[in-house]
């Protein structure tokens, strides 16, 4: 009975405690879930324009790639359409009808066979191709952000490292400045030349002077951050060379000038040409046009991958968010160490005039 008495009152405490704290919630909890509810909100009101940057620079991009990639290719297809048929009864011109007849019986299966070959080479180097330059795209996303990572990292650094010392920090921003505009943005410059210090020689690297600023006598603990962020840039720089040739896409489009020179010579062969107001070498003519069309862009598609910048298969919508973003943090800590001058009463600002 009083084991039985005992349980019974353990259950009711339970009961108790858990009613309780369903009805009167702790300050904890409430201070806790507002929080979490305020935090979507600042985060949301921080990213909203780097999102709308990102939008129109996509769609900027995208229109811009559509518009390199589908006048060329739409004009090439209209001269295909429009040659097609001269070009096939000129070629039937030249041969004679004991020519025609083996030609358009193909008993050794030639045509065939040609045309398997030529289209076997064409698509195994059109998925090398494409999958080289994607794998160098997706190398030169994970640099940058690992680059962008370690920067952001180097500028709260310099913020602790210069607090209470505005002079000093005004020199480390600017640097951090002139690394981020001379340097991250410079996707075009040759990577081998940046990398080895391509530059006036009166241009000071702007991390080695933060490095000398935060160094005195031997390497202070700013060092691990800029060797770490050399190390990014040299990621970058070898995602950024170009590791196939500009030949590379001569030899692609002599490929697929030889898988469509054989069209003409087999509607010459199969007797279309013979009587061209019968409409089949028109139909024939239309088809050439299409596949024209569709060799040309897919080249184009895979030399806009080839391009470090200038497409919508590149970094340069991406790139510009995260400058966006390095600069207004720039921007930000500069104006704290106006902030700072301006309580000290202090107008001769490194950089200014007095």
């Amino acid at each position: 009975m009083l084991a039985m008495a005992r349980r019974r009152v353990a259950a009711l405490a339970v009961l108790t405690h858990c009613v309780t704290a369903l009805l009167l919630p702790r300050a904890p909890v409430r201070v806790h879930t507002v929080a979490l509810r305020a935090a979507p909100q600042k985060y949301d009101e921080t990213t909203a324009p780097l999102a709308e940057t990102l939008r129109s620079s996509e769609f900027a991009a995208a229109a811009a790639t559509g518009a390199k990639a589908l006048a060329p290719s739409v004009g090439l297809a209209i001269v295909g359409t429009i040659a097609f048929g001269p070009l096939a009864i000129w070629l039937r011109s030249f041969i004679n009808g004991e020519g025609l007849a083996v030609l358009a019986n193909d008993e050794g299966q030639y045509f065939q066979n040609y045309v398997n070959a030529i289209d076997v080479m064409f698509s195994l180097l059109l998925v090398n191709t494409f999958a080289w330059l994607y794998n160098q795209q997706e190398q030169l996303y994970v640099s940058l952000f690992a680059e962008v990572s370690v920067a952001k990292a180097l500028l709260e650094q310099i913020a602790y490292v210069s607090r209470g010392r505005p002079e000093y920090a005004a020199q480390l921003l600017e640097n951090v400045r002139r690394y981020v505009d001379d340097d991250l943005t410079r996707l075009s410059a040759e990577p081998v030349t940046a990398l080895l210090g391509g530059s006036p020689a009166n241009y000071a690297d702007p991390l080695e002077q933060v490095m000398w600023l935060t160094s005195v006598g031997s390497p202070g603990d700013v060092y691990e951050t800029v060797r770490s962020l050399r190390e990014a840039r040299g990621q970058r720089l070898g995602a950024l060379q170009r590791k196939l040739p500009a030949a590379h896409f001569g030899l692609l489009a002599v490929l697929g000038v030889l898988v469509l020179a054989i069209f003409p010579l087999l509607a010459a062969a199969t007797g279309a040409a013979v009587a061209p107001e019968d409409g089949l070498l028109r139909v024939q003519a239309v088809l050439f046009g299409l596949m024209t069309f569709a060799i040309a862009v897919t080249l184009a598609v895979l030399y806009a991958f080839w391009m470090p910048a200038g497409s919508a298969y590149n970094v340069d919508a991406v790139l510009e968010v995260m400058i966006d973003g390095l600069r207004a943090e720039i921007d930000e800590r500069e104006r704290a160490v106006d902030d700072a001058f301006a309580g000290r009463g202090d107008d001769a600002r490194p950089g200014n005039p007095s």
